[in-house]
């Protein structure tokens, strides 16, 4: 079945916020109604949310910005990191003067919206998504209660900064077949892993290794706690070759927490109807 990834119709409109010196992000908007703002993973723009932009806009107001350094935002030299990605999230809920947010990270994008909670609390977001990624990425493998992306061994973390570092072009087209769920053996003729592998790739090299290896070696659990223990609604996502690992952790660190499963990683974009009306449900 192929995936549909189509192009940003007119109904969603763009803008650029200022976020620091020579700094602006470009943000998405669509709807009207509560605001959820959507974070989007490792390299990618807000356009993997289209889905979300288009069928949510009718009873949402759904906001999906382009870190520093990727997509159309300005790509800086320097602070592309995770903290500085915190205080950029901030600066575009302070200049849009956001409300009881249903906050949402995909992939690398749950590393941005810790951070902002981490830093700035939880005033102004009423509801908080995670889409597949743990918020303590590098994991002991040896220790069945933990549960990350980079396992700390010699074939886990080293290995996949190694993989960055010395072939990014390869790594973001490893990414991005994964995130589809497409075989590899497929991938190159795949319209959707193109059009991925082509949003990565506005990303400079020095940003996506940076902030890729800066990713695989983050532990943002404590916010991630704070907030379930503010007794605020959680949805936690995990896609399903690793949903019962996910659900265990979740289940004991986050006991509070809904949790759903999404058939791969970007299930968001390969099957949108069903992630919808399950973030619908949650949203209420």
């Amino acid at each position: 079945m192929s995936i549909d990834f189509p192009a940003l119709p007119a109904s969603i409109t763009s803008e650029r916020i200022t976020v620091a010196a020579d700094v602006q992000l470009r943000v998405l908007r669509a709807g009207s109604g509560a605001p959820l703002l959507l974070v989007p993973g490792w390299n990618f723009s807000g356009e993997v949310f289209v889905h979300q932009l288009v069928e949510l806009a009718a009873h949402y107001e759904v906001i999906a910005l382009d870190p520093r350094g990727h997509g159309e935002s300005s790509k800086p030299l320097t602070g592309n990191n995770f903290p500085q990605r915190g205080r950029d999230l901030a600066a575009v809920i302070e200049a849009l003067d956001l409300r009881s947010i249903a906050l949402a990270g995909w992939s690398f994008g749950v590393l941005d919206v810790l951070s902002y909670l981490g830093q700035f609390g939880d005033d102004r977001v009423a509801r908080l998504i995670l889409i597949d990624e743990p918020p303590r990425v590098p994991f002991d493998p040896a220790n069945a209660a933990e549960w990350g992306e980079a396992a700390l061994s010699h074939d886990g973390l080293p290995a996949y900064v190694q993989f960055l570092s010395t072939d990014r072009a390869g790594f973001l087209a490893y990414i991005a077949a994964d995130a589809l769920g497409v075989d590899p053996a497929a991938a190159d003729s795949d319209p959707a892993v193109a059009k991925l592998i082509a949003d990565g790739a506005r990303t400079p090299e020095h940003i996506a290794i940076i902030t890729g290896a800066e990713g695989l070696s983050t532990d943002l659990s404590a916010p991630a706690l704070a907030f379930h223990e503010t007794g605020k609604p959680v949805l936690f996502f995990a896609k399903e070759a690793w949903a019962e690992a996910a659900e265990r952790w979740v289940t004991t660190q986050l006991p509070r927490a809904e949790f759903a499963t999404i058939p791969v990683h970007a299930g968001f974009l390969t099957e949108p109807a069903a992630f919808n009306a399950r973030l619908t449900a949650f949203l209420g």
